[in-house]
This record gives structure tokens, sequence and C-alpha cells, in this order.
């Protein structure tokens, strides 16, 4: 048995290298600040150049003490993110890189160890323990996937990421062990081959036939640029390598298509697409001859590009070079059901064709990822009960050899309604760890942010996920008319937000589940008829707790003022 504290006192001195990283030192940091607010003990931080080994300590990465107690514990092996927890005697050692794997065992230790649970950026829970004792431990563990984000655009706390071991924030600074990052992150082709070309080299963009297959011609505006013309390509490999200069410190770039669906169809590029079973032919052709271009001068810098709507099917000839990410997109799918079991099928979209994609790209591609979505774009205020599909697509995608998972969640400025900081959570730990208790992860998460609450919104939990029956499908662009969200269940939801409310335990609660409320409230006011004398009034006071919560927008594309006129009139 360890004592870290007895009495708030402790024996302990935290231990790292007088040369020690960025990481390892905030580490260090971090570890003391809970420790202390943990126990009320004090805890020093010493260089192992300054004091000679003792049994009490707990030695952070490598340094001398590390060594001199031949502990057994390869860092190497570890990785960049792998961390190695271990006692020996009366000493704990937190052993992994001092890239990040030391300071992710840091956190380990306080999350599953000592029970600190970083919830959100505002909301964490911190045991108290004026005594504070450890069992033995010796935990190994290195995580499954090399790009965890649970992204959601206002909710990107760099201390949440990293305490929660997620890897690709923009705001993780080099002291939380910096992030995975991108250069131009999506639909960047607009950029490497400029739409401005297209008035004095239409053939450098997309030709298209009509409706019949006639009349060709070249296409202008936002379109995808012609992927086998070589003039293109050069232009791509330059203004590639200018984006990489422009950002040294980049560890992928993206090359990857327009958010459209205008893809070439001139001969060359029909003639490759054919031959390759899928319009990924071309696309893959072209990002593969850029990987190689940059691969001698960027040795460590990886291509992305995308299998995303009419890319999405794997080519049946072209593999993706070494230095080619792909990352494939499930925009199509349902979220209601696991991939696995999901009734819905299509040649096109859907689960079944999905899932075949993703074998399809598993066998051939050196890296892949996925970019998954976890909201209602068209409706964010609105139940979105996807809940019960998180950890069983996640272990689905790592089954299948997937190595980074992108989650785009809300993409609202700063705040959200829904219980989007509950999926925020569960995501976050199960990107690290797909195979943790996902019920054990929902219930800490209420207890901890809805307190004596949580039992009534538990049940909201359960109700809403009560929903999706076997033919009964939830997908990204819901409208608020779907028959899943019923009035029997809008009246029965409101019944556990009045107990909700009851047993609130303060104002700050009270109005976290208010705010919460706002996801039946905006159902109710979308569906009740416009004749409904009440509605008019109900409306107005949705409108004005929207606000009063500091919701600046209900879907991805439009900001309030744009939206409210439309709920008034009834035409959303």
């Amino acid at each position: 048995m360890i004592c870290l504290a007895n009495n708030r006192k402790t024996d302990y001195t935290i231990v790292i290298s007088a040369s020690a990283s960025p990481s390892i030192s905030h580490a260090a940091h971090e570890l003391k600040r809970f420790l202390e607010e943990i126990t009320g003990a004090r805890y020093n931080i010493a260089l192992d150049c300054d004091l000679s080994p003792k049994a009490e300590e707990i030695i952070i990465g490598d340094n001398s003490h590390f060594r001199a107690l031949d502990c057994g514990i390869d860092i190497e092996s570890l990785g960049d993110e792998g961390l190695h927890i271990k006692t020996v005697g009366k000493t704990i050692v937190i052993a992994g890189s001092d890239k990040r794997g030391a300071m992710y065992g840091v956190y380990q230790l306080l999350d599953e160890f000592l029970g600190c649970k970083w919830l959100t950026e505002d909301c964490s829970v911190i045991p108290k323990r004026s005594n504070l004792c450890l069992g033995d431990i010796d935990f190994r563990f290195i995580p499954p996937l090399e790009f965890r984000d649970p992204y959601m655009l206002g909710y990107n706390d760099p201390d949440f990421y990293a305490r929660n071991r997620c890897n690709a924030s923009g705001r993780l600074t080099r002291a939380m062990g910096g992030s995975v990052k991108y250069a131009r992150f999506v639909h960047s082709l607009d950029e490497i081959i400029p739409r401005d070309l297209q008035e004095t080299h239409p053939e450098y963009f997309a030709l298209r036939y009509d409706e019949k297959g006639e009349n060709p011609k070249r296409v202008t505006g936002y379109v995808q640029p012609c992927l086998t013309n070589p003039e293109v390509l050069e232009i791509a490999k330059k203004n590639t390598r200018k984006i990489l200069e422009q950002n040294p410190d980049c560890h992928i770039i993206s090359v990857s298509q327009n958010d459209n669906q205008t893809f070439c169809q001139c001969d060359k590029c029909r003639e490759i697409d054919e031959y390759e079973g899928s319009h990924a032919g071309t696309l893959l052709y072209f990002v593969n001859a850029i990987a190689e271009d940059i691969e001698k001068d960027f040795p460590d810098v990886a291509v992305d590009t995308l299998a995303y709507q009419y890319t999405r099917r794997p080519p049946k000839h072209v593999v993706p070079r070494k230095n080619v990410i792909v990352r494939l997109c499930s925009i199509e799918c349902c979220f209601g059901h696991p991939l696995e079991s999901c009734s819905l099928s299509g040649t096109e979209g859907g689960q079944a064709s999905f899932t075949s994609d993703l074998v399809g790209w598993s066998k051939i591609s050196n890296r892949l990822h996925i970019w998954d979505y976890t909201a209602n774009f068209a409706h964010s205020l609105q139940p979105f009960p996807d809940f019960l599909v998180l950890q069983p697509n996640i272990q689905y995608f790592v089954r299948h050899g997937v190595t980074g998972i992108f989650e785009e969640g809300e993409n609202s400025p700063r705040e959200y309604g829904e219980l989007n900081p509950l999926r925020q959570y569960v995501l976050a730990k199960l990107l690290w760890d797909p195979d943790l208790d996902y019920d054990l992860l929902v219930d800490e998460f209420l207890n901890g942010y809805f307190k004596g609450a949580a039992p009534s919104i538990r049940r909201f939990y359960d109700l809403m996920h009560s929903l999706v029956t076997e033919d009964v499908h939830v997908h990204i662009y819901d409208s608020p008319r779907q028959p899943y969200l019923s009035k029997e269940f809008l009246d029965e939801s409101e019944k556990i937000f009045d107990q909700a409310e009851k047993t609130a335990d303060d104002d700050l609660i009270l109005r976290r589940v208010q705010k919460l409320r706002l996801s039946i409230r905006y159902v109710r006011a979308c569906i009740t008829p416009m004749e409904d004398p009440g509605r008019a009034a109900y409306v107005e006071s949705l409108i004005a707790d929207v606000r009063s919560h500091g919701i600046t927008a209900y879907c991805e594309w439009q900001t309030a003022e744009h939206t409210e006129p439309r709920l008034r009139e009834g035409k959303i």
C-alpha cells in the first residue's frame, strides 16, 4: 500500500529531469495541482539532479531516478503517446515519451486511479481525501488511434483536450504536448487550384454533360478541377509546396475535393473512373502524384484526402501511397443504429454500402481515418439520439484498422443546447480507449454535471433513445417533424424536466437543466400548428430563453437572427 497523503500531509516528491520537455514540466505541475486539491497536502517538484533517490517519489518520464530504479519499462516501445504506470515499492513511476506519453500517464493516474474527471471546460469532479492510499499498479496502455478529435467549434478548450487525452485541437500548446496539426484541414482544392484561373484556363476545371448526357461544357464557380490535366497537377504540386513552406510545423496537409459533386466528366477522367469503378480513381492518382512529389523534401508530412460522397467507394486498382491518409466520411449513414446492425441499406448511401466501403479502404490503406458526424446540422437544438452508436461504431472502426477519427459535432461559434457537453465527454474518453464502460461514462458525467437532477436527466436520456426502434432511423438533417419526435414523447419529457428543475441543487444546475429543456421546447414550437392560439407567445418565450443561454444559431449555416423569423412564421 502506498500512502500519498496522511491527514493532509505527504512525504512524496514529484521528480522530473533537469532537461524535462515542456509537456513533462507541465504534467508535473498538473499532478501537483490536483494532488493538492484532492488531499490538501503540499507536494514539491524536484529536478533529478537536485536530490538523491528515495522511496517516496513520483517519477515522471525518463530521468536519472527512473534509470536507477531499473523497473523494466521500455519507454521507447510506448511510442509518442503510450504510457506505463508502475509502482516499485513505495515509488510511483509514470513512464512515457517526452512528447505526450508521460503527460498522458499523469492524467491517466489522476483519472482512472484517483477519480479526477474533467467533464467540460468549466465543470470538473475532483475528489477530496485527506488520506490518500493506492494499491500496487502495473498499467500499460497505447492508444489505438493516432488522431483523436471530439470536435465542437465552441467547445475546444485546450485543458479539456489535454486532460482527456485528445490530440487534435489547434489550441493545444507545446506544454500540453502540442497537437496533430493540419494545413488547410479539408476541401482544399479550391485554394490549391484557385478558381480565379477559370477565366483564362477553363480547361483546368470540370467538364460536365447535361441531364441527357449531351452538350458538354466547362463549368465555373465552386466546382472541382479537372484532375487529369497535367498542368493542373503541376500547379497543385507548386501550391502544395507553398502551403507546406508556410506551415513548417504541420504534420498533415489536406489535398481534398471541394464540397460539391461537380466532378469532371472529360474523356480522360471518365476513362480512369470507369477503370477504377469509382470517382476516387482520378482523385487518388492526383493525390498520389502530389504525395510522391513532396515525400523527399517533407518526409514527416502526410497528404490527406477524402473518401466522401462521390469518392466514397474505394478504387479497384490504384492504392494510396504510404504517405497518404484517406479520410472516409459517414455523412449518408443512419446515426440511430450501430453500423454493424442497422437494417438501412442502399447502393450509394446507408450502412450496408458504407461498411463495404470501409472494409475496402481498410484493405488498401496504410493510414485510414474516419470523418464521422455527431449532430443534427439542420436543427441543432432538437434531440439527436445517437449516443448508443458512439461506442460500437468507434470499436468497429478500430477493428477495421482505422487509425484516426474526427467526430464533427456542432459548428455554432460558442454555446449549444441538447446533450452536447455529454456527447463530447464520452467521445473524448472513447477515442482514447474505445473499450471503457460506456454506461459508467454517461452516469459519471450526468452525476457531476447535473448533480441532484441527474436521475431525471438519465430518464430523459433513456426515453430519447427508446424512440429509436429497428425501423426508425436517425440522420444528420432530420426535421422536427420526424415521426419519432411525437407529442407523446414531448409530453413525457416535459414531466421529466419538471422533476429535474425541482431537484436542481442550485441556480447553476437549474440553468443547465433549463438549457437542455430547450431541445424539447424547440421541437414543440416547430410542430405546433400556426392556428394554435398559444403558439406565438410560446415561440417568443423560446426565442428569449435561447438568447438568454447565449445560443447564437439553430443550425449550421445561419445565425439565430436568420432562423427566428422562419420559426415565428412556422416555416421550419
